[in-house]
């Protein structure tokens, strides 16, 4: 908005009003123009006068002289007016210009933080969206590892159980089969007795002649 101001009023400045000119110079310039007015109206009485008298021409002459040096004066000083307010809006636009470059400086400074804000504002939504990410994929992973310890733990559990398992079964097996034999021991020695004690008696020798 303000660059849009600063440039309507530089392209208005050349048809700018004389309303636009400083106080002075309006002063100088009515001054100019009353003094003008009375020269004018000096030289049309002076013209009047000179023909009353005997040298018409001369004293005519003389008159326009003097209006000439005195609109000769006042021109001088408007074309000095003149350039001084040409100097004053050239002035002007230069400082509009100026106004105007330095709005533009400042809006493109304005584009490019918004800019920068906008990607130092993707870049840090990115940067938690991958923490998020990588936030969940290490959960996901420290669960998959919790849950593959826990397998283990059970699989060994199982395992430690199978063996004692397996170690209980195969010492009743062996406190089985010592059971067995020492009763077949027992059994053979029990028949032993019981054979030794139904054996005849043994004959008693012959006597000697």
């Amino acid at each position: 908005m303000k660059k849009l101001l600063l440039l309507l009023a530089f392209l208005a400045l050349p048809l700018a009003s004389s309303a636009d000119e400083p106080e002075a110079a309006k002063a100088q310039r009515a001054r100019i123009a009353t003094e003008r007015g009375a020269a004018e109206t000096e030289f049309r009485t002076a013209e009047k006068a000179c023909y009353g008298k005997f040298a018409v021409n001369d004293c005519l002459n003389e008159a326009r002289a003097k209006r000439r040096g005195v609109l000769s004066d006042l021109r001088r000083q408007e074309i000095q007016l003149n350039d001084a307010e040409r100097r004053r809006k050239s002035d002007e636009r230069v400082r509009l210009s100026e106004e105007s470059l330095a709005a533009d400086k400042q809006d493109e400074a304005a584009r490019r933080a918004k800019a920068a804000a906008g990607q130092q504002g993707r870049e840090t939504r990115a940067a938690e969206k991958a923490a998020d990410r990588a936030a969940a994929d290490a959960s996901r992973s420290a669960k998959a590892a919790g849950r593959q310890d826990e397998a283990a733990r059970k699989k060994a559990e199982s395992q430690e159980a199978k063996q004692r398992r397996d170690k209980d079964a195969a010492d009743a097996v062996k406190r089985q089969e010592k059971r067995v034999a020492e009763a077949e021991e027992r059994k053979a020695a029990l028949e032993k007795r019981l054979a030794d004690r139904k054996k005849p008696a043994a004959k008693p020798l012959p006597e000697a002649p």
